[in-house]
């Protein structure tokens, strides 16, 4: 008899955990979700990563660079920054460059309920494929690196398997670097890096020729994060572009290696008023200036169309938190954000509660048993 209930108890646990954590299909939003810094450490490929897009003119000083050099990269906008300049984004799907999730107004994403980090991955979302025509990458980088559990459960919620971080940075954002520093810290990757650098800053224009070349004079090719990563991508139509299409009479650097909008750790609005994407008619003249660094910069127009060249687009905001690690308040060079209440591991499954449920039930099933035999002993010891 008890080992009849011995076998029944254990064909029992069995039944509650293969139903609730083991090979039977997961619950809706138990969904695997990776977070990656790098790609293979085997071959020689470098990733250019280019976030926010607060500075239209230097959005497109970047892309010119880019197609003029022959070199893919992949974006990551703040999607409300979209509306700054929503030419330039199909631009950037005609040269075949693809583009993530970077939030709608880049916040904090650990200070928010699950539910407000979906909507801003999915708002984000929505104006990204509405500027480039194109579906998003479905990758997803959170703002200062800084995610949670909860931030992969929303990522997961929004579609997003791939939650995107970097190991290298020019530091372009650093409010004490120069340009030298800044291509030095930007040269520190290796086989399967990914560089985190910003559309917004005017050092980057100025630093990306010399970054572009200095890698490729050590032998390595750059690619497209999905391409590093082996993820399934292919851009929509392409089409042949030209520096001066992208520039669209702007010059090709910024007036100065120094200044340029920035994304801080107070969080961004809107201006009231955004600056026109279509150069004026009448240029105002501009003198080439002298670079200050060891890189080595296109000749620059003498002329350029002032609406083009705005003061940043975005203010701070007080009122907004700031409790996780900022790129734009580190030195340059030093390394990438540790993220905020991550995951130990390049990879957390959002189902796994089931499993520990399971796991706790299957406990108490055997503490039950244990009690049984028991009492049964005692009894049996009674008798006797």
């Amino acid at each position: 008899m008890m080992r009849r209930r011995l076998a029944a108890v254990v064909v029992v646990a069995f039944v509650v955990v293969g139903w609730a954590g083991g090979d039977a299909a997961p619950p809706v939003g138990a969904t695997t979700v990776r977070v990656v810094s790098h790609g293979s450490r085997t071959r020689p490929e470098i990733a250019l990563t280019f976030d926010d897009g607060i500075s239209p003119a230097n959005c497109r000083r970047i892309l010119a660079t880019l197609v003029e050099d022959g070199v893919p990269a992949t974006f990551f906008p703040i999607g409300e920054a979209i509306s700054l300049d929503p030419p330039f984004w199909r631009l950037v799907a005609q040269a075949g460059d693809p583009v993530g999730d970077h939030t709608w107004s880049h916040p904090q994403m650990p200070t928010l309920a699950v539910a407000e980090q979906v909507a801003q991955i999915e708002r984000a979302r929505k104006a990204v494929e509405a500027a480039t025509g194109q579906p998003i990458l479905r990758v997803f980088r959170p703002p200062y690196g800084a995610y949670d559990a909860a931030t992969l459960d929303a990522a997961s919620q929004a579609g997003f398997d791939t939650v995107l971080q970097w190991d290298t940075s020019d530091r372009d954002t650093s409010p004490r670097g120069t340009v030298a520093e800044m291509v030095k810290a930007a040269e520190a990757g290796t086989n399967g890096s990914v560089i985190l650098m910003h559309c917004g800053p005017n050092p980057t224009p100025w630093l990306l020729p010399q970054v572009i070349a200095d890698y490729r004079a050590r032998g390595f090719d750059f690619v497209t994060v999905p391409k590093l990563l082996g993820m399934a991508w292919s851009p929509g139509p392409t089409a042949s572009l030209t520096p001066a299409q992208i520039l669209d009479g702007l010059p090709s650097l910024p007036p100065t290696q120094t200044g340029g909008p920035v994304t801080g750790p107070n969080g961004y609005a809107l201006p009231s008023a955004t600056p026109s994407s279509t150069p004026s008619a009448t240029p105002s003249p501009r003198a080439t200036p002298t670079p200050a660094s060891s890189a080595t910069p296109r000749p620059t127009p003498t002329a350029h169309p002032s609406s083009r060249v705005s003061p940043s687009p975005y203010s701070p905001s007080p009122s907004s938190p700031s409790t996780g690690p900022s790129p734009s308040a580190a030195p340059v060079g030093s390394p990438p954000p540790t993220p905020v209440a991550g995951p130990s591991s390049a990879v957390a499954t959002t189902g796994d509660t089931t499993e520990l449920i399971a796991l706790g039930i299957l406990v108490l099933l055997v503490l039950a048993l244990g009690l049984v035999l028991a009492l049964r002993r005692g009894r049996v010891g009674g008798t006797r």
